[in-house]
């Protein structure tokens, strides 16, 4: 009898390990298994375009098959307009001991932020930083802000940056850093800071005038 239980007890944990998904820790697995993660953003950004970039991992599942099939939600933003995304779910079939890895689904939405409906939860995740200790590890940083804000917001070309009043910071694909800022003309602005560590890519990707609340 005590066997049978056993037998019992064996079935139902295979069934539920190889039917649903399960919710995968995103910085761990990407730690871990940068070789399909790498496999993914390439894919994904291919599909969004050289417009968009990699905002946010919203999700991320396994499936335990023949090999693991890889579930992912992902947000790209587009550069010109931080209020339009591309919300991708991808599934990727991985079979290491026959060499296999292809997608298996796709399928993409396209998403737009009301900011003012949004405000409240926007900056749910991301961890607020000190802004002395940003500078001093991104000396470039003012650099590459202006860079952007001069040319978009026609701006004089002796700008220059009062204050860093804020930095908050987020790990997706490598770090995505949002940095406020306050300029010699009065006005509050926001830039996107995206690094990855492992392409040892670093680039502004958005800035926008913030508007008064």
């Amino acid at each position: 009898m005590y066997k049978k239980y056993i037998f019992i007890c064996l079935l139902l944990t295979l069934a539920i390990c190889e039917g649903g998904y399960q919710n995968l820790k995103i910085k761990e697995f990407m730690t871990q298994n940068n070789e399909i993660f790498t496999y993914i953003n390439e894919i994904l950004d291919d599909e969004a375009g050289p417009e968009y970039f990699l905002w946010k991992i919203e999700s991320l599942q396994q499936q335990i098959v023949s090999g693991v099939n890889y579930k992912m939600i992902v947000d790209y933003q587009k550069k010109d307009d931080p209020n339009q995304y591309i919300q991708f779910e991808i599934i990727i079939y991985d079979q290491p001991w026959t060499n296999t890895r292809k997608v298996t689904a796709l399928e993409q939405q396209n998403l737009r932020v009301d900011n003012k409906k949004a405000y409240n939860s926007k900056y749910h995740g991301w961890v607020d930083l000190n802004t002395k200790q940003f500078s001093e590890k991104f000396p470039q940083i003012q650099t590459l802000l202006l860079s952007k804000l001069i040319p978009k917001f026609d701006l004089e070309e002796d700008t220059s940056i009062m204050e860093i009043k804020s930095v908050k910071e987020q790990f997706i694909a490598g770090k995505t850093y949002l940095i406020f800022v306050q300029l010699s003309d009065g006005k509050n602005y926001k830039g996107t800071l995206y690094e990855n560590p492992w392409s040892k890519k670093m680039e502004v990707v958005t800035v926008e005038l913030e508007e008064e609340e």
